[in-house]
């Protein structure tokens, strides 16, 4: 047992199945997404996926060679070398990914106390197909020993937190990881982590044995069946955010215009609670409305789709010098009057772009002392939001500055 050596993969040429492990959420929830996206969908990638992309390859040389030991000085040091000239890496990333490494060492140190026979592994590939059809998955880190099994997901986004409580995708893996190791270990229950490195959020589940398998049986079975043949009715929710067919989902539509049902109301005369559900869509409305807005410039653009009602046109354009240099040599020729202070405009870049460039820990120890985070503006959330409540008093005062 012990660590297994296996060879940097190249993340961005990963293969996925139809039922991705990625994407449980919604098909389960919505059994004919699937199939849908297979034939009418359009994925395509992104520069924050891209990013993700990178970082869990960053996370995987330090793993192999910190944790696996697979990898010599050389090879690590020059692999870093071709991540750090792809032009999305940055200096956050050696900040942050050692805060998900760190982890899975700590997890695996303290596996060893416990089961000297503990192994773990980085990018295992797991076979789903005993309860979802034609499925696999890719778990970023597996430790696995005697009673505990864990499951660790690194998840480099910063937008929205992620939780590892029933999380489906990390539950799949699980399956695929007692598939696997039953046999070798005697396991009880499962561990399913998320860290999420650039937001400080370390998310655990603990399920057994017996109420994974369960789960696995009563629902997940039947449901991947349903997906997997494209059978079921529509449903709409927070899954469908990263759908590739939302666009035209006409039961994502419908959801979304229910709030059209306030539209012949005066605001003074909704109740609380009605103001409160207009509230909790809007979020999700905005950017359903923004996807569809893009997909169908996109159509228009560049197939010449014709949309009822609506026509291209050329849009507003701002002027620009045709060369900077040209244009400041002509202002100092044919303009003497004018100073520097009236031609160029210096201005101190942001702070999050000066972090991104000098790392976040190099930047704190230099700069910390010029910096000030200012109090933030009153804004509304759900309940379930982490951040401590404002009274009133405090809200009126800083709604007023």
């Amino acid at each position: 047992m012990g660590t297994t050596s296996t060879k940097l993969q190249d993340h961005s040429q990963r293969s996925h199945a139809l039922l991705s492990a990625s994407g449980a959420s919604r098909w389960l929830n919505c059994t004919p997404s699937a199939r849908l996206e297979e034939e009418f969908g359009q994925r395509r990638t992104s520069v924050y996926a891209e990013e993700g992309t990178l970082a869990h390859e960053l996370s995987e040389l330090y793993l192999s060679r910190d944790v696996l030991q697979s990898i010599d000085e050389d090879t690590f040091n020059s692999r870093l070398e071709e991540i750090m000239a792809n032009d999305l890496f940055n200096e956050e990333m050696l900040d942050v990914i050692p805060i998900y490494t760190d982890y899975c060492a700590m997890q695996y140190a303290e596996a060893k106390t416990n089961c000297g026979l503990a192994s773990i592994e980085i990018e295992q590939k797991f076979d789903l197909t005993e309860y979802v059809p034609e499925s696999f998955g890719t778990s970023d880190c597996t430790i696995i020993a005697d009673d505990v099994l864990e499951v660790i997901d690194l998840k480099y986004g910063k937008g929205v937190p992620v939780y590892a409580t029933w999380n489906k995708q990390l539950m799949l893996y699980g399956l695929g990881a007692l598939r696997m190791y039953d046999t070798m270990y005697c396991i009880s229950k499962l561990r399913l982590t998320i860290v999420q490195p650039r937001i400080n959020n370390i998310s655990t589940f603990e399920i057994s044995v017996e109420e994974l398998i369960s789960w696995a049986e009563q629902e997940l079975k039947s449901k991947a069946l349903d997906a997997f043949e494209g059978r079921g009715t529509l449903e709409a929710g927070d899954w469908c955010k990263f759908c590739s067919v939302k666009n035209k989902c006409r039961a994502l539509y419908e959801k979304n215009m229910e709030i059209a049902k306030y539209e012949q109301k005066k605001a003074e005369f909704l109740t609380d609670e009605e103001i409160s559900d207009v509230i909790k869509r809007t979020p999700a409305l905005i950017e359903w409305a923004n996807s569809i807005l893009t997909y169908a410039n996109e159509k228009a653009i560049g197939e010449g789709k014709h949309w009822p009602g609506f026509k291209l046109v050329e849009g507003t354009s701002r002027r620009k010098w045709i060369d900077e240099d040209s244009a400041t040599q002509a202002i100092l020729d044919k303009l003497p009057e004018l100073s520097e202070d009236d031609i160029f405009n210096m201005k101190l870049k942001p702070i999050t772009q000066i972090e991104k460039t000098v790392g976040k820990k190099r930047f704190n120890e230099i700069l910390s002392d010029v910096v000030v985070k200012p109090q933030g503006k009153p804004i509304l959330v759900p309940e379930e939001d982490k951040r401590p409540a404002l009274g009133v008093s405090q809200a009126q005062l800083d709604f007023k500055e």
